[in-house]
Protein backbone atom coordinates (compact mmCIF):
# COMPACT_ATOMS: atom_id res chain seq x y z
CA UNK A 1 0.00 0.00 0.00
CA UNK A 2 2.41 2.50 0.66
CA UNK A 3 4.59 1.87 -2.72
CA UNK A 4 1.39 2.31 -4.52
CA UNK A 5 1.13 5.96 -2.40
CA UNK A 6 4.72 6.88 -3.41
CA UNK A 7 4.10 5.64 -6.73
CA UNK A 8 1.34 8.28 -7.02
CA UNK A 9 3.17 10.50 -5.30
CA UNK A 10 5.83 10.60 -8.10
CA UNK A 11 3.31 10.68 -11.38
CA UNK A 12 1.21 13.34 -9.39
CA UNK A 13 4.79 15.39 -8.54
CA UNK A 14 5.76 14.68 -12.64
CA UNK A 15 2.56 15.69 -13.71
CA UNK A 16 2.90 18.84 -11.74
CA UNK A 17 6.65 19.81 -12.71
CA UNK A 18 5.68 18.77 -16.82
CA UNK A 19 2.78 21.44 -16.49
CA UNK A 20 4.67 24.38 -14.76
CA UNK A 21 7.66 24.05 -17.42
CA UNK A 22 5.02 25.33 -20.17
CA UNK A 23 5.93 28.54 -18.86
CA UNK A 24 9.09 28.66 -16.88
CA UNK A 25 10.43 32.28 -15.16
CA UNK A 26 14.08 32.72 -15.72
CA UNK A 27 16.08 33.51 -12.72
CA UNK A 28 17.57 36.70 -11.78
CA UNK A 29 19.57 37.94 -13.56
CA UNK A 30 23.00 39.79 -12.92
CA UNK A 31 23.12 43.64 -15.10
CA UNK A 32 27.06 43.91 -15.72
CA UNK A 33 29.05 46.97 -17.06
CA UNK A 34 30.36 47.96 -20.20
CA UNK A 35 33.72 47.30 -18.69
CA UNK A 36 32.62 44.10 -18.63
CA UNK A 37 31.59 43.63 -22.19
CA UNK A 38 33.77 42.27 -24.68
CA UNK A 39 36.93 44.57 -26.22
CA UNK A 40 34.41 44.21 -29.48
CA UNK A 41 31.11 45.61 -28.37
CA UNK A 42 33.09 48.26 -26.27
CA UNK A 43 35.15 49.71 -29.46
CA UNK A 44 31.79 49.99 -31.46
CA UNK A 45 29.83 51.24 -28.60
CA UNK A 46 30.62 54.92 -29.16
CA UNK A 47 28.97 54.52 -32.51
CA UNK A 48 25.67 53.11 -31.34
CA UNK A 49 24.51 56.33 -30.41
CA UNK A 50 23.57 57.41 -33.37
CA UNK A 51 20.76 54.36 -33.70
CA UNK A 52 19.01 56.52 -30.44
CA UNK A 53 18.61 59.74 -32.27
CA UNK A 54 16.30 63.04 -30.91
CA UNK A 55 13.75 62.48 -28.74
CA UNK A 56 10.56 62.44 -30.24
CA UNK A 57 11.93 62.36 -33.93
CA UNK A 58 9.57 60.66 -36.60
CA UNK A 59 9.75 57.84 -38.52
CA UNK A 60 7.42 57.83 -41.46
CA UNK A 61 5.56 54.99 -42.51
CA UNK A 62 7.70 53.94 -44.91
CA UNK A 63 10.76 53.88 -43.31
CA UNK A 64 9.18 51.77 -40.22
CA UNK A 65 8.06 49.04 -42.73
CA UNK A 66 11.99 49.04 -44.33
CA UNK A 67 13.06 49.37 -40.63
CA UNK A 68 10.78 46.22 -39.73
CA UNK A 69 12.31 43.13 -38.14
CA UNK A 70 13.24 40.50 -39.84
CA UNK A 71 11.81 37.79 -37.90
CA UNK A 72 14.35 35.08 -38.89
CA UNK A 73 16.59 36.92 -37.13
CA UNK A 74 15.11 36.10 -33.66
CA UNK A 75 15.45 31.94 -33.92
CA UNK A 76 18.79 30.93 -33.33
CA UNK A 77 20.45 28.68 -36.13
CA UNK A 78 23.08 27.37 -33.91
CA UNK A 79 23.35 26.74 -30.09
CA UNK A 80 24.78 30.16 -28.50
CA UNK A 81 24.87 32.39 -25.41
CA UNK A 82 22.72 35.41 -25.50
CA UNK A 83 23.85 38.89 -24.61
CA UNK A 84 21.46 42.60 -23.76
CA UNK A 85 23.05 45.75 -24.16
CA UNK A 86 21.33 48.72 -23.08
CA UNK A 87 22.21 51.52 -25.56
CA UNK A 88 19.90 54.57 -24.60
CA UNK A 89 16.31 56.46 -24.46
CA UNK A 90 14.51 59.11 -25.05
CA UNK A 91 11.38 58.07 -23.04
CA UNK A 92 10.68 61.51 -21.22
CA UNK A 93 8.59 60.76 -18.07
CA UNK A 94 8.10 57.32 -19.00
CA UNK A 95 10.57 54.84 -17.29
CA UNK A 96 10.02 50.98 -19.36
CA UNK A 97 10.83 47.97 -18.50
CA UNK A 98 11.93 45.11 -21.11
CA UNK A 99 11.45 41.95 -20.97
CA UNK A 100 12.24 38.71 -23.14
CA UNK A 101 10.34 35.39 -24.08
CA UNK A 102 11.79 32.44 -25.96
CA UNK A 103 10.15 29.48 -27.74
CA UNK A 104 11.94 26.26 -27.99
CA UNK A 105 9.31 23.64 -28.61
CA UNK A 106 6.73 23.75 -26.36
CA UNK A 107 8.72 25.35 -24.03
CA UNK A 108 8.71 28.96 -23.46
CA UNK A 109 10.66 30.61 -20.81
CA UNK A 110 9.86 34.71 -19.69
CA UNK A 111 12.14 36.71 -17.55
CA UNK A 112 12.87 40.32 -17.11
CA UNK A 113 16.25 41.82 -18.54
CA UNK A 114 15.89 45.64 -16.97
CA UNK A 115 13.19 46.86 -14.80
CA UNK A 116 13.51 50.68 -15.46
CA UNK A 117 15.28 51.53 -18.89
CA UNK A 118 15.76 55.10 -17.89
CA UNK A 119 19.41 56.07 -18.27
CA UNK A 120 21.61 57.30 -15.18
CA UNK A 121 22.51 60.88 -14.42
CA UNK A 122 25.36 59.42 -12.95
CA UNK A 123 26.88 58.41 -16.17
CA UNK A 124 27.03 61.95 -17.74
CA UNK A 125 30.83 61.94 -17.92
CA UNK A 126 30.18 59.28 -20.71
CA UNK A 127 31.74 60.54 -23.69
CA UNK A 128 28.61 61.96 -26.22
CA UNK A 129 26.28 60.96 -23.51
CA UNK A 130 23.35 63.70 -24.83
CA UNK A 131 23.63 61.22 -27.63
CA UNK A 132 22.69 58.12 -25.77
CA UNK A 133 20.46 59.79 -23.36
CA UNK A 134 18.36 62.75 -23.02
CA UNK A 135 16.29 62.16 -20.79
CA UNK A 136 18.36 60.64 -17.67
CA UNK A 137 16.45 59.78 -14.26
CA UNK A 138 17.34 59.57 -10.77
CA UNK A 139 16.02 55.93 -9.12
CA UNK A 140 13.01 55.73 -7.42
CA UNK A 141 13.01 55.64 -3.48
CA UNK A 142 13.49 52.13 -2.46
CA UNK A 143 14.20 50.94 -6.37
CA UNK A 144 17.72 48.71 -7.12
CA UNK A 145 19.19 46.75 -10.04
CA UNK A 146 17.33 45.71 -12.09
CA UNK A 147 15.07 48.11 -11.08
CA UNK A 148 17.40 51.20 -11.32
CA UNK A 149 18.40 53.14 -13.67
CA UNK A 150 20.94 52.14 -16.53
CA UNK A 151 24.46 53.14 -17.23
CA UNK A 152 25.12 53.43 -21.07
CA UNK A 153 26.15 50.07 -22.11
CA UNK A 154 25.35 47.86 -18.99
CA UNK A 155 24.18 44.10 -20.24
CA UNK A 156 23.19 41.14 -19.19
CA UNK A 157 23.99 37.67 -20.50
CA UNK A 158 20.70 35.55 -20.74
CA UNK A 159 22.45 32.27 -20.84
CA UNK A 160 23.01 29.65 -23.31
CA UNK A 161 19.78 28.94 -25.98
CA UNK A 162 19.49 25.87 -28.46
CA UNK A 163 19.21 26.07 -31.92
CA UNK A 164 15.81 26.16 -32.79
CA UNK A 165 14.97 28.47 -30.25
CA UNK A 166 12.42 31.82 -30.98
CA UNK A 167 12.72 34.70 -29.17
CA UNK A 168 10.48 37.79 -28.91
CA UNK A 169 11.36 40.93 -26.65
CA UNK A 170 8.38 42.95 -24.69
CA UNK A 171 8.45 46.48 -23.20
CA UNK A 172 5.98 46.96 -20.36
CA UNK A 173 5.65 50.58 -21.05
CA UNK A 174 5.90 52.94 -17.66
CA UNK A 175 5.59 49.56 -16.07
CA UNK A 176 7.62 50.90 -12.60
CA UNK A 177 5.02 53.77 -12.54
CA UNK A 178 1.79 51.32 -13.02
CA UNK A 179 2.00 51.09 -16.75
CA UNK A 180 0.00 52.41 -19.08
CA UNK A 181 -3.27 51.35 -19.59
CA UNK A 182 -6.23 51.46 -22.88
CA UNK A 183 -9.68 49.83 -21.92
CA UNK A 184 -8.22 48.55 -19.22
CA UNK A 185 -5.82 46.69 -21.21
CA UNK A 186 -1.78 47.23 -19.84
CA UNK A 187 0.57 48.49 -22.61
CA UNK A 188 3.02 45.75 -23.32
CA UNK A 189 4.48 45.51 -26.79
CA UNK A 190 6.11 43.10 -28.56
CA UNK A 191 8.08 42.28 -32.22
CA UNK A 192 5.34 40.59 -33.32
CA UNK A 193 2.39 43.04 -34.37
CA UNK A 194 -0.04 41.16 -34.68
CA UNK A 195 0.22 39.53 -31.11
CA UNK A 196 0.47 43.40 -29.59
CA UNK A 197 -2.59 44.93 -28.05
CA UNK A 198 -3.58 47.34 -30.66
CA UNK A 199 -1.89 45.43 -33.63
CA UNK A 200 0.66 48.30 -34.25
CA UNK A 201 4.64 47.29 -34.94
CA UNK A 202 6.10 48.90 -31.73
CA UNK A 203 9.97 48.24 -33.44
CA UNK A 204 12.88 49.04 -35.39
CA UNK A 205 15.72 47.35 -35.74
CA UNK A 206 19.06 47.61 -37.57
CA UNK A 207 22.24 45.52 -37.83
CA UNK A 208 25.13 46.44 -36.71
CA UNK A 209 28.87 44.65 -36.39
CA UNK A 210 27.10 41.40 -35.90
CA UNK A 211 24.76 42.62 -33.01
CA UNK A 212 21.12 43.14 -33.86
CA UNK A 213 20.08 46.96 -32.45
CA UNK A 214 16.36 47.01 -31.70
CA UNK A 215 14.52 50.23 -31.03
CA UNK A 216 10.87 50.63 -29.24
CA UNK A 217 8.03 53.10 -29.65
CA UNK A 218 6.16 53.02 -26.29
CA UNK A 219 2.80 54.65 -26.89
CA UNK A 220 -0.59 52.64 -28.13
CA UNK A 221 -0.98 52.98 -31.78
CA UNK A 222 3.02 53.77 -32.69
CA UNK A 223 2.57 57.09 -30.55
CA UNK A 224 4.78 59.81 -31.86
CA UNK A 225 6.66 57.02 -33.74
CA UNK A 226 9.98 57.59 -32.79
CA UNK A 227 10.64 54.35 -32.04
CA UNK A 228 13.55 55.14 -29.75
CA UNK A 229 12.45 55.34 -26.34
CA UNK A 230 14.08 51.97 -25.53
CA UNK A 231 16.94 51.21 -27.44
CA UNK A 232 19.35 47.91 -27.29
CA UNK A 233 21.71 45.58 -28.61
CA UNK A 234 21.63 41.75 -28.88
CA UNK A 235 24.58 39.61 -29.32
CA UNK A 236 23.28 36.44 -30.67
CA UNK A 237 26.35 35.30 -31.74
CA UNK A 238 28.18 35.97 -35.37
CA UNK A 239 26.94 32.47 -36.54
CA UNK A 240 23.36 33.17 -35.74
CA UNK A 241 23.76 36.88 -37.34
CA UNK A 242 25.63 35.62 -39.75
CA UNK A 243 27.40 39.26 -40.70
CA UNK A 244 30.62 40.09 -40.08
CA UNK A 245 30.64 43.65 -41.08
CA UNK A 246 28.25 46.59 -41.59
CA UNK A 247 26.35 46.01 -44.86
CA UNK A 248 26.08 49.30 -46.89
CA UNK A 249 22.09 49.14 -46.36
CA UNK A 250 23.11 49.29 -42.32
CA UNK A 251 25.81 52.33 -43.16
CA UNK A 252 22.95 54.49 -44.81
CA UNK A 253 20.80 53.23 -42.40
CA UNK A 254 22.89 54.99 -39.54
CA UNK A 255 23.54 58.49 -41.55
CA UNK A 256 19.70 58.04 -42.00
CA UNK A 257 19.11 58.01 -38.40
CA UNK A 258 21.64 60.65 -37.52
CA UNK A 259 20.53 62.78 -40.05
CA UNK A 260 16.72 62.25 -37.91
CA UNK A 261 18.80 63.85 -35.27
CA UNK A 262 18.91 66.96 -36.26
CA UNK A 263 15.85 67.67 -37.92
CA UNK A 264 13.83 66.34 -34.75
CA UNK A 265 12.39 69.32 -33.33
CA UNK A 266 9.25 68.25 -31.25
CA UNK A 267 9.86 66.80 -27.67
CA UNK A 268 7.56 64.73 -25.16
CA UNK A 269 8.05 65.74 -21.50
CA UNK A 270 4.76 63.73 -20.33
CA UNK A 271 3.28 60.71 -20.16
CA UNK A 272 0.61 60.13 -22.89
CA UNK A 273 -1.53 56.71 -23.35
Amino acid sequence: MKNHIFTLLIAAGTLASSLLSAVTPANAINIRSRDEASVEFQNILPDLGAFVGAESRYLSPEQVKDYQVDISRLSLLNDNSVKVFFIGETAGAYRNRLDYKTTYGNEVETGKIFGDTSCNPGDSGFTNFSSFCQNPDQPLPGKVAPDSPLNVGDWVDLGVFKAGTKFDFLLQSNDINGGIYNDGIKGIFGIYPEENPDKVQHTVSYLYNDYLILGFEDLWGGGDRDYNDTVFAIDFGRQNISVSVPEPSVTISVIGVAALCLLATRRRSTPQS
